[in-house]
This record gives C-alpha cells, structure tokens and sequence, in this order.
C-alpha cells in the first residue's frame, strides 16, 4: 500500500453495538399516551463504564538526533467497575501496519517510546476493558534546529465529529498547519471555518475537504485564511470521523521563532477558563474569539498565587462578531502563573493562550499555547515527564472558587527498575494557583522519566491543572504546555422507555 498521507500545499471512547443502539432508541424515544389513557413511562437516564476507546498522535517525525518524537501511553487508575482483562493495542495510520500490543496490563501504568521508528505517519493506540476508562495518549516532538527547533507537546485526541482551536497564524514568518487523520475503514469528508483578527474569511475553501480511509489530509492554513493573525476554527466532520491537530511554526527563513501545538478547546460557552499561564518573562496573550453574529464585551479575572482579581482595563473588552481580538497578560505573569477566567456578556466566545518566551538575548525564540479546559472530575496522568538538569516540569494548579486538595501519585513506567516515589498531597487555596516542581519526586540532582496522576480529592473544589515543560537549551529554552483533561470514565446513557404502541394492532 503507498503513503496515504495527503499534502494540499482522542468524544474519546467508543461504545459497544448494545450501547450504540440504546443511544439511538433514547434519542429518538418520545413520550406517548398509553392505550386506555394511562400516564406514559418517565425516562430516567444512567450512566456506563466506557469498555473502549482510541485516541490518535496525529504527525510522528524522527530525523537522527535531529529531530525526535516520542509517545507515552497510560491507564489511569479508573475506579469503574469493569470486569475482565482489557488490552492496549497501538498501530500506524498508513500502510496498513500490524497492531502491537502496548505492554500495560493494569490502570496505573505507563509505558514510553511508543512509535519510535515511525515518521511521517500517525499512531493510533486502542484500549478496550478495564483499560479503556483512563487512557492517555501524549507526544512530544522535540527539534534541535531549523524551522522545527522547540518542544511541539499535544495530548491525542479520540477521533471525533467536531473540534475547536484558537490559535496560529498566517502573517509572514508564521506557518500553521491543520493536520486530520482518518483512523477509519470509510472516508471522512469535513468542513472548516474560521474566524481571524480581521474577521471570519471566505469559506468556501475550506468546504467538503475528503479524507481518505486510513490517511491523512495536512491543510496549510495559507490556503483557507492567507496572511491573518491569531487565528480560530471550527473543524466539522459532516461524514465520519477525524483527529484533528493544529501545529504553528514561526520560521524567517533563518532564526527559529518555536514551534507548538495548539490545543482543542471547548466548544464556546459565555465562561471560558484558561488554565496554567507560567510565570516568565514575555508575552502571554490571551486570545477570545466571538463566532456568533452579534458583537459582545467581555471580562478577565485572572487567579494567581497572590490572589484572584480582575487586570486594570480589562472589566469590559469588545469583542466584535466573528472577530478575534488578544489581550496581554504579561505584566501580570512576570512574577506569578495565572489561570484566566473569560466572561462574556452576551453570545458564546472560544478563549485560549499564546505563551512567548523572550528570555535571553539570543534571537532564538520558544513558544507554547495554552488552551480553555474544564475542572478536573477525575484522575488524570502526565505520562511524559523528563527530569534532568536543563529540563523542569512545573505543575500548574488552581482553585478558582472553594479551596481544593489534589493527589499527585507517581505511576509506575513499563521497564523502568526501582522504586515508585511517594505521593504527595496539595491543597490549593480557595482563589488561588499552586505551584509543585515534580522534579521534586526525585532526589535533588537525580534525572529519569517520571509519570504522575493528579486526582482531587473527596470533597474537593474544583480545580484546574496544567503541566509546563521548559528546557534551558543552549541557544535559548523549549517549551511545551499540556492542559490536564482526565479520560473518560462513565458515559451518561439517555432515559429509554418502553414504546407503549409496540405491538398494538389498530
């Protein structure tokens, strides 16, 4: 079979037939009298434990020691009652590759280097039993130089019908590609909007975009939005299913300018959160996009570790019709990390970060995106954590509202001898950020992978958390942000009654 990959210039579980098909019934059941006058069956709605799903690491490159992806995979430890053994199986895209068993056997592991020997393709990695209720799926690309120099991190995503980004641009010296990997036997035809600072373009161009069976359609975004900056978009799958994954480059032909993926965001909603701004020098731009047709003004209140408040000129911020506008944060993030909280008077909005990192007189510069996400309801796993020298990864946590309590628990790496360290506990104030440097897991001076699990408590506030990779490189740092989402545990199934006319001749 030849490389299906085609160039134009992880709801994350899946669902047994049995599921499938009561989700179709309670869709479509409707309430109706019973013969002889009778009150109709109430619904009442429920909950499954997911028995299977698969999320896919869309674009693995490895170029020597030049350029390098790596991808870990983990269970976290799931807490639904599943019987049975489960397996995790990971393939490639193309070419028709045989499917290889990941070698995790429990929730509560992990395993690296997935996808080594893989370039130029995606890797889709399967869990089905007590495994599939917490699957993650990460990667990380790191370049050494180039137009690829950075750390480019991203959590895979299950193949689905809709995504959102806010993030990219077009403008001379950026490059911003919209990368859609069909995981499926049948083809996959989608449609893409989107919105930029000047408004919403032509969209003409990005309708009926096919992806074959079992490939890869990489859509430059120079071709739907030419020379636009901070851009959004709407990624609609009006036949099968997608993964979708967008990847910005900055590049003047000489200097590197970083490299990044820019995360999913939730659907737009009239509050927003954006979690896990680190503390730095540079930019860190908060971008809100209003799809809708009627303009709206909207309001930031920002959570640091010195307290909650909202920044001087930013109570009220316009936000024209289908316009996306940027509102910078740096003065506030020089000396504390930040969570953002969007507010929008009037329609819906999508919010994300641009995180620039100008530390350093090189002209090398690194960035990151962070990216909108809801409260943790559940364990969620940081599977790749490398702790050495140059390299720390900080984990962002915020309580927005009451105070919270978090269980941080290394989880034990597939091949990798000694003893896992100790948990530890941490309580977040009640309008607060807390920061924890996992280095701090190992003894000072120690390197290794680690991999941890974050679960609030019983009782706890809501919290939001993110990781922030930064390595001190020596032409200037890499960076990488990672917005903590937790797998899907439970499924809700719609209420199902009983038709009372099945059955009644007339």
């Amino acid at each position: 079979m030849t490389d299906q990959t085609q160039e134009r210039g992880g709801g994350r579980l899946w669902l047994p037939l049995l599921a499938v098909v009561i989700l179709l019934v309670g869709g479509v059941a409707t309430a109706q009298a019973l013969p002889g006058g009778g009150r109709p069956e109430q619904p009442t709605a429920s909950t499954a434990a997911v028995v299977g799903a698969s999320a896919v690491c869309p674009d693995l490159r490895q170029d020597r020691d030049v350029l390098r992806t790596r991808v870990s995979a983990g269970v976290a430890v799931a807490g639904a009652d599943v019987a049975g053994t489960g397996t995790l199986v990971s393939q490639p895209l193309l070419g028709g590759g045989t499917p290889t068993r990941v070698p995790i056997d429990r929730p509560g592991q992990v395993a690296v280097d997935l996808g080594a020997t893989l370039t130029g393709d995606a890797l889709e990695v399967r869990a089905s039993g007590p495994l599939a209720a917490g699957l993650e799926l990460e990667q990380v690309t790191r370049g050494e130089g180039g137009a690829q120099r950075g750390l480019a991190g991203l959590r895979c995503e299950a193949p689905t019908t809709e995504a959102w980004f806010v993030g990219g641009s077009t403008v001379v010296g950026d490059s911003t590609l919209l990368v859609m990997a069909n995981p499926d036997d049948t083809p996959a035809l989608v449609d893409v909007t989107v919105w930029t600072a000047s408004g919403a373009v032509d969209p003409r161009p990005g309708r009926g975009l096919s992806i074959a069976p079992r490939s890869r359609v990489a859509v430059p975004l120079d071709e739907l939005a030419p020379d636009k900056a901070m851009l959004a978009m709407h990624v609609v799958v009006q036949r099968g299913r997608v993964a979708a994954a967008l990847r910005h480059v900055r590049w003047d032909g000489r200097t590197p300018g970083g490299v990044e993926w820019v995360p999913q965001a939730l659907p737009p909603a009239t509050t927003v959160v954006v979690p896990g701004l680190p503390q730095g020098p540079g930019r860190r731009t908060v971008e809100i996009t209003n799809p809708g047709p009627d303009d709206t003004v909207v309001s930031l209140q920002v959570t640091t570790t010195q307290g909650q408040f909202v920044p001087t000129g930013m109570e009220a911020v316009p936000v024209p019709a289908h316009t996306t506008i940027g509102q910078d944060l740096g003065a506030v993030t020089a000396s504390t990390p930040a969570t953002v909280k969007v507010v929008s008077e009037g329609g819906p909005v999508l919010a994300g970060a641009f995180v620039y990192d100008s530390q350093g007189t090189s002209p090398v510069k690194e960035f990151a995106y962070a990216g909108s996400a809801a409260p943790l309801r559940g364990p969620a796993l940081l599977t790749d954590l490398v702790i050495n020298q140059p390299t720390e990864s900080t984990l962002l946590l915020t309580a927005p509202a009451g105070g919270a309590t978090v269980d941080v628990t290394p989880v034990a790496i597939v091949g990798v001898g000694g003893a896992v360290p100790a948990p530890k506990r941490v309580a977040v104030a009640p309008g607060r950020t807390t920061v924890l440097r996992l280095s701090t897991f190992l003894p000072p001076g120690a390197t290794g992978r680690l991999a941890v699990e974050v679960t609030p408590t019983a009782g706890s506030g809501p919290v939001y958390a993110s990781r922030y990779l930064r390595e001190h490189g020596s032409r200037g740092p890499l960076t990488t942000i990672l917005v903590l989402q937790g797998a899907a545990q439970q499924v809700p199934l719609p209420g199902v009654v009983r038709d009372p006319l099945v059955g009644v001749t007339r």
